[in-house]
């Protein structure tokens, strides 16, 4: 079967690290668990342009340590390429597919395919589910709400992983699950 993984949240601590990064540097105390809709800007009371700038400021400096994995994403992660065809599907802009692809080489010790949906925050760029779609993608591993239903919708089953951002959305063909050892027991 060919399985779809989101990078940011379902593979890595994404948002945990970006509001370390961006409480230290700017002196606030916003967490995770405070992020109920995806729009920095809101929660760090800035417009969306300059939220953006600052996202991509985190992903131009951090180190690929600054972002651990989930816990047992790696080992899934193995345990999933021994029988499946899996490739990351991911929001980041292109332009730090070589930040991913750090990321991958040491804590995977490998390269996947890695695919961009493009430019998440200019609306830019193939969807996850046109992508998907075009390549014969049955499962995708998801963290957005949105994408999530919107893939949904088109038939493709989803295993969204529970983040305080998702919790209002629901659909036959998705499957909430809290951690890698229930995505890999729903997958099972």
């Amino acid at each position: 079967m060919k399985i779809g993984i989101d990078f940011d949240d379902v593979i890595t601590e994404f948002t945990e690290s970006l509001m370390d990064y961006y409480n230290k540097k700017y002196g606030k105390k916003v967490s995770k668990e405070e992020i109920l809709i995806w729009n920095w800007g809101l929660y760090w009371g800035i417009s969306r342009e300059e939220a953006t700038k600052r996202v991509d400021e985190f992903h131009e400096t951090h180190k690929v340590e600054d972002i651990a994995p989930l816990d047992k994403a790696i080992d899934s992660i193995n345990e999933l390429m021994k029988k499946h065809d899996v490739l990351i599907i991911t929001g980041r802009p292109i332009r730090f597919e070589h930040r991913i692809e750090e990321w991958l080489q040491h804590y995977l010790g490998r390269n996947l395919e890695v695919i961009h949906a493009g430019e998440w925050h200019k609306g830019q760029a193939a969807t996850k589910v046109e992508i998907c779609k075009e390549l014969g993608v049955k499962v995708l591993m998801e963290d957005s709400g949105e994408t999530a239903l919107d893939c949904a919708n088109s038939g493709i089953k989803v295993l969204l992983f529970d983040k305080p951002w998702n919790k209002q959305f629901k659909h036959e063909n998705i499957q909430r699950v809290k951690n890698w050892e229930e995505a890999l027991n729903k997958l099972r």
